[in-house]
């Protein structure tokens, strides 16, 4: 996925050269791992941080968040870019999982985000900014996840008008919590002091000095606003006395007398340039139409006055100001006359869509109420949207059209109801595609229709098509086969031989249909031609994961030779085009036609493969298939309970797919009380010769079964099952990292679990080998050849 990337939001605020010094408020922060810095606007938060990186020898990433941030994928998206300058082969993973995100699904996301921190060799910082402004869960559960799993090299430092949701006081009883609030960022005397010793030509008495400090509480951006309101002042004491009472008030009345005091040139640049978030001068002089270098020259004064501007890059093209100034001067520019607001945001937008800056010419269009403009942008970004998997971003723009601008644009109308399918809402899309189709039908029937918009022709002419594909989706999800078969006939008919991405997609859709009905020939022509088309635009990861497709319809269809010599090409493909996503799914598909030609001992030692990639890369649906397969395994060998521990395991990390299942829960319970039932029917015949060699591990009904004394990763499974009580199977894995000499923590960071969970596990494992201590533990599962 390609995203536009604001350079600016990745780079930490540029210091202003006169700045007292406070870097030793963060002193003795070096050794927790998480630093929040949580305090009200104008506290000097992001200063202190940049100030104190400046000092550091580690590298850094540094994130300014805005509202519009509010996307996983955008989100990550900028951390990826931001990586870079730590570790540019984590950045490119992570660049990576976002292309796979289609096959992830967010909560694998956001494993795969952490595991890739871990993958970092050497120490370095990641900073995010303004984190009050995030309002989605799933970036909340991202850094929940990431504070609970957090790399030893990594410091995260979060800034914040407000504590985030997250578990902080868990943090802080585990002393990896470092924390700077109002009351430690409040200046002192003596800082206050040195504050306006640095402003020039201002002098201040001592008992001045003491009343500024009583009436700001060492409030830094009331002292920095009151140093600039007394500039050039006569009568000082009569200003210090003026104000006083909340910090609200004392910003409005500094506010209003740093306006007061500037040019005219000057207010009117302030007060029109807190429109934006970011600003150049190149960006200033269109919007307020000033001369040529005039912009530039007003920020330079604004800089050197410390007028709460800030650079946001190294060569100073970007600036912001502080947010509480700018909010400030947004409430005085909200007497300017709404028709001139329109005419700057206009502007804005204009010059934002040239820069092809859309989330930005967007806004402002908004703002200006040029519906018409926005609606054109938006409707021309659904397609890359769509593919980037933002369908709820660009939904949450489209709903702030006016819903008279939604329903006379087919385009916007169907994105609407694709949105909706892509969020799971299938009754409701149907509803939109239903629109869509009249508009486009209106349109084919009149010469010149009126009120009709259209802005993304291409898209136009593609939407019955493109709501055909979606009504075959619907289909799907319903369980309607024939409606799959005719929706999906029908947009393969309709779709262009040029687009041939939405033609594999479209296929891929009937492919499940032929597979359903059990026509699997024709399923694997479709798949073909799919990946014919689909090699044509070059998009290796789609490729790859129909390739995947196609060899597990040859397994169904026993063509193991075909299906092991595309697994095995595939396997070096992927490595060599650095996706690892596809791995663990790739070597359980080796286990299984290992496993469907009776060859036991390669099933298990493929798998144990699997489970190594899993644990750090892995498809939405590896962990239940990889259980799936065990299961089945397990059932073979006659290790029922570790087979029913399996299925438990299956079903709790179960993920829809497509697919037609090869074998369902209930066909495995059932084959697994099948089989023991068979085990003790047997039993009952036998000598107690016979019985103790069956509990040894040699019983099978087919002596081509026959692999455990020769094979150790079996002979383990049995030597557990002769355990009293034998151990689970995450039992098994957690053993297995502690005589790998594994601490809790980093047990509990492989396999995503809570720390309280991995000590219960271990009480667990020592109860059943009759140990109390973990090197006990090891020696015991040795012994028993359980290890």
């Amino acid at each position: 996925m390609t995203f536009s990337i604001l350079s600016a939001k990745l780079e930490k605020p540029q210091l202003p050269d006169h700045i007292i010094a406070r870097t030793d408020l963060l002193k003795g922060c070096s050794s927790a791992n998480v630093i929040l810095v949580s305090a009200q606007a104008g506290s000097g938060k992001s200063t202190i941080v940049s100030a104190w990186l400046s000092e550091q020898k580690k590298p850094y990433c540094w994130y300014s968040l805005d509202e519009w941030d509010n996307d996983i994928t955008q989100f990550l998206a900028y951390i990826a870019a931001g990586m870079k300058s730590i570790d540019r082969q984590a950045a490119e993973a992570l660049e990576q999982l976002l292309d796979a995100f289609p096959s992830i699904g967010p909560e694998m996301l956001i494993r795969v985000f952490v595991t890739q921190l871990h993958s970092v060799a050497h120490p370095f910082i990641m900073v995010i900014d303004d984190y009050h402004v995030i309002q989605s869960q799933q970036i909340h559960q991202m850094f929940r996840t990431l504070l609970e799993h957090l790399p030893q090299l990594m410091q995260v430092i979060l800034i914040s008008r407000e504590d985030p949701p997250f578990p902080l006081a868990k943090l802080r009883a585990s002393k990896k919590l470092f924390e700077l609030r109002i009351s430690q960022l409040r200046f002192t005397e003596t800082e206050v002091r040195t504050f306006f010793l640095q402003q020039p030509n201002l002098v201040l008495e001592e008992l001045q000095l003491q009343h500024l400090i009583i009436r700001t509480e060492g409030w830094i951006a009331g002292l920095q606003l009151a140093a600039l309101s007394m500039q050039g002042l006569k009568d000082v004491d009569r200003f210090i006395e003026a104000f006083t009472g909340s910090h609200s008030y004392i910003m409005d009345y500094l506010i209003e007398e740093v306006l007061d005091r500037q040019t005219s040139e000057m207010k009117n640049f302030l007060l029109k340039t807190s429109l934006f978030d970011y600003f150049s001068s190149e960006l200033c002089e269109t919007v307020i139409q000033l001369e040529p270098n005039a912009a530039s020259t007003l920020i330079r004064k604004l800089v050197k006055t410390n007028c709460f501007i800030v650079s946001t890059d190294s060569s100073s093209k970007w600036y912001r100001y502080h947010p509480l100034f700018r909010e400030l001067l947004r409430q005085s520019i909200e007497h300017t006359p709404k028709t001139e607001l329109d005419q700057l945001h206009y502007r804005a937008g204009c010059w934002f869509k040239k820069e092809r800056l859309d989330q930005e010419a967007i806004h402002h269009f908004l703002e200006a109420n040029a519906y018409a403009e926005a609606a054109a942008l938006i409707e021309c970004k659904w397609v890359e949207m769509d593919l980037q998997l933002q369908p709820a971003t660009w939904l949450n723009m489209v709903k702030l059209l006016p819903i008279e601008i939604i329903e006379r644009s087919p385009v916007l109308t169907m994105g609407y109801g694709w949105a909706l399918l892509d969020l799971g809402d299938i009754e409701s899309c149907a509803i939109w595609f239903d629109k869509a189709m009249l508009l486009y039908d209106q349109y084919q029937s009149t010469e010149h229709p009126e009120g009709i918009l259209i802005n993304d022709m291409l898209q136009f002419e593609l939407l019955p098509a493109t709501i055909a594909s979606a009504r075959g989706y619907i289909a799907a999800a319903r369980g309607d086969i024939d409606g799959i078969f005719e929706h999906t006939r029908n947009a393969l008919l309709l779709i262009p031989r040029d687009q041939q991405q939405k033609r594999a997609l479209a296929a891929m859709m009937l492919a499940v249909a032929h597979w359903s009905i059990g026509d699997l020939s024709e399923a694997e022509a479709v798949i073909l031609q799919s990946l014919q088309d689909i090699d044509k635009m070059g998009n290796s990861l789609a490729y790859n994961g129909i390739c995947m497709v196609l060899a597990e319809l040859y397994l169904q269809q026993k063509r193991f030779m075909e299906a092991n010599e595309l697994l095995n090409q595939l396997i070096i493909k992927v490595q060599k085009e650095k996706q690892p996503i596809f791995l663990a799914s790739l070597f359980m598909d080796l286990a299984k036609a290992a496993f469907l030609q009776d060859e036991y001992p390669s099933a298990y030692a493929l798998l144990e493969e699997s489970k190594i990639y899993g644990q750090k890369y892995a498809l939405g649906d590896w962990k239940y298939k990889y259980y799936l397969l065990l299961a089945r395994i397990y059932c073979n060998e006659g290790f029922y309970d570790l087979a029913r521990d399996c299925i438990r395991e299956s079903k709790a990390n179960y993920f829809a797919n497509p697919m037609p299942n090869e074998i369902t829960f209930d066909e495995m319970e059932t084959m697994i009380e099948q089989a023991e039932a068979s085990v003790r029917l047997a039993q009952t015949s036998m000598t107690a010769s016979e019985k103790v060699t069956s509990r040894q591990g040699f019983m099978a009904a087919d002596s081509n079964k026959l692999f455990l004394k020769e094979e150790p990763l079996l002979k383990r499974e049995s030597a557990n099952r002769n355990l009293l009580e034998p151990l689970t199977i995450r039992e098994m894995e957690v053993l297995s990292y502690i005589a790998a000499g594994l601490s809790n923590q980093e047990i509990c960071n492989t396999l995503f679990l809570a720390l309280n969970t991995v000590k219960g596990y271990n009480q667990t494992i020592y109860g059943k080998l009759q140990v109390k201590r973990r090197t006990e533990a090891v020696a015991r599962a040795k012994e028993l050849g359980i290890l």
